[in-house]
């Protein structure tokens, strides 16, 4: 009986898609030929199913066109022209497609060979980067792959992680794939072109400046994709990413990545593969290696150096990031301390040397000053006190408190002393108000 996928719900004969989700209902019969067993991923523009080749038994992927896109005119012929693309290629590593139909309902399928495998995207999240000693091999494979689509004049456009798959054949580890030629430029027969002017198709992580601007793209597209791919590849790290999009996008534009060897210092990759790199990433395509000549710089790199330098990478770079965070504020906090050190003996030393000054001024003028200030010795004969301990910085905050019980003292000392010439003040007494008489009028 019928089910759907997703739900699981079940069906009677005749119903063929899932009206709650609108997913095909399994097994399916495409043609007479092919059962789709089950679902094995999905995309932007469809669903790819194991199937299984009634007559002779044989396991297979079969790649539907999602409904809505397949009845649109433009979306139906690039997804024949992918499987064409395909078919015509015909080299081991990429995904060879065998058969071109539609389902019951109309929707476009075509039939490729099944891969028993995983992404290379797969691969990255796990191994964050690759050897030097492993990453060339796989790289060289898409190398050969690509050349061969360019030889029949055929351009990705999507080269990526997520289009390379690595299988294990016949004894050959990390046997590449390369898969989805859904969005492909080919030379069209027929003199059509199915992609307007400024029309932008691609991942932004890896499109060319050429593709960003929405212009005109060849195979050169192709090495600037394989240029990024390389790089995270060797480096566990795109070289150009923005926060969105649009910002990615701007970026491939305008900004210049670093060499691979400065963004990963740790691993020693060799000043060749950052040379071959940055020419595979120049703006102008112009200035772009062939596919070829990229192969063969891959070829080339001294991969017998990579393994040494590869087992300490991943703990090595996190801990010297944590190593110099940790040192940046010690630093700034020793230098920030050591002025106030300094300055403190020094501000010190002038308080004192001030309160020295203020208090030989008072002694001077003391004599005149005693009979008609009497309130204002108090706080003027503190800084005589402060001068007692001039030579212990430490001491100065205590001897505030000393100085309102030794204010007193001296006014009782000079009490006595003038009270013996007491007859003499008492004469001058009367020419005091004549003092104060002639003071008044002489403003005046």
């Amino acid at each position: 009986m019928p089910r759907c996928p997703t739900c699981q719900s079940e069906y009677g004969e005749g119903v063929l898609y899932c009206p709650k989700d609108g997913q095909a209902l399994l097994p399916m019969i495409l043609e007479g030929r092919y059962r789709l067993l089950s679902p094995l991923g999905s995309g932007g523009m469809g669903v790819v199913y194991l199937a299984e080749h009634i007559g002779l038994g044989k396991r297979v992927a079969v790649k539907v066109l999602r409904g809505e896109l397949s009845r649109d005119a433009t979306f139906a012929r690039r997804f024949e022209l992918e499987a064409i693309a395909a078919s015509q290629i015909g080299h081991e590593n990429i995904v060879d497609v065998t058969d071109l139909g539609r389902t019951p309902t109309g929707e476009l399928f075509y039939v490729m060979e099944l891969l028993e495998g995983r992404s290379l995207s797969t691969l990255l999240r796990h191994e964050r980067f690759l050897p030097l000693g492993r990453a060339v091999p796989i790289l060289v494979q898409v190398c050969r792959a690509l050349e061969a689509a360019h030889a029949r004049g055929i351009v990705h456009r999507d080269v990526k992680p997520q289009n390379v798959m690595l299988l294990d054949r016949e004894g050959r580890p990390d046997f590449v794939k390369v898969v989805d030629f859904g969005i492909s430029k080919m030379s069209n027969p027929e003199g059509g072109k199915l992609t307007e002017a400024g029309a932008i198709l691609g991942t932004a992580n890896y499109m060319s400046p050429e593709q960003a601007a929405g212009g005109e793209v060849d195979a050169l597209a192709d090495v600037y994709a394989l240029g990024v791919l390389t790089y995270e590849l060797c480096t566990g790290t795109l070289p150009l990413h923005g926060e969105n999009t649009f910002a990615t996008m701007l970026k491939h534009l305008e900004a210049q990545a670093e060499p691979p060897s400065k963004r990963r210092p740790d691993l020693g990759l060799p000043p060749e593969l950052d040379t071959l790199v940055m020419q595979a990433l120049a703006k102008t395509s112009a200035a772009r290696p062939s596919m070829a000549r990229f192969r063969a710089g891959l070829e080339a790199l001294p991969v017998s150096l990579a393994p040494a330098s590869t087992p300490a990478a991943l703990p090595a770079a996190p801990a010297l990031e944590k190593d110099e965070a940790a040192l940046t504020p010690v630093t700034m906090s020793l230098r920030a301390g050591a002025p106030s050190r300094r300055i403190w003996p020094i501000v010190t030393g002038a308080v004192v040397l001030t309160a020295g000054l203020a208090a030989l001024l008072f002694a001077w003028r003391e004599p005149p000053a005693a009979p008609t200030s009497t309130p204002t010795p108090a706080p003027v004969s503190s800084p005589v006190q402060v001068t007692a301990p001039p030579q212990e910085p430490a001491a100065v905050a205590p001897p505030p408190k000393e100085v309102l019980p030794a204010a007193p003292e001296p006014k009782k000392e000079e009490v006595p002393l003038k009270k013996p010439p007491a007859p003499s003040v008492r004469k001058p007494a009367p020419s005091e108000p004549k003092k104060v008489q002639d003071l008044k009028p002489n403003p005046f």
